[in-house]
């Protein structure tokens, strides 16, 4: 009786699993601001792509501007038709859904910018960046 026992509980679990695993997959994923989620270097990198709510591209990482000290990842610096805006990576973590950036343009375009001569180590324009998206701290 026990080995019919056995033999019935581990179909059982396998099923009980196989549902849960259809129910989390069907689940949409497409909120990454859980305050227990942090941006890791490996979530950012050269190319990945800035959208509007809407989907519309409206910039790409053009660089990633390393901590002189540590050498992670510090400023994220995004490529526009405008210009180079300056985002600190301290707010990925708020603005990445699935495999970008998600925006507003009007947010992107009155962001600091940082111009093609402008020193990376320079502190002006981290201040600038820092004190705009404060809000996302």
């Amino acid at each position: 009786m026990a080995l019919r026992l056995e033999n019935w509980a581990l179909p059982a679990a396998i099923a009980v699993w196989t549902l849960s695993a259809a129910a989390n997959a069907a689940t949409p994923q497409t909120q990454r601001n859980e305050a227990t989620l942090v941006a890791t270097p490996h979530d950012v990198s050269v190319g990945k792509l800035v959208q509007s709510p809407g989907g519309e591209i409206i910039g790409t990482v053009g660089d990633l501007v390393p901590n002189a000290s540590t050498g992670e990842p510090e400023y994220v610096l995004i490529v526009t038709s405008s210009g180079t805006a300056a985002l600190p990576f301290w707010a990925v973590s708020h603005l990445l859904r699935d495999a970008h950036f998600v925006l507003s343009p009007a947010e992107l375009a009155s962001a600091p910018r940082v111009g093609a001569g402008r020193d990376r180590s320079d502190a002006g324009w981290k201040r600038e960046a820092d004190r705009y998206w404060q809000a996302y701290r």
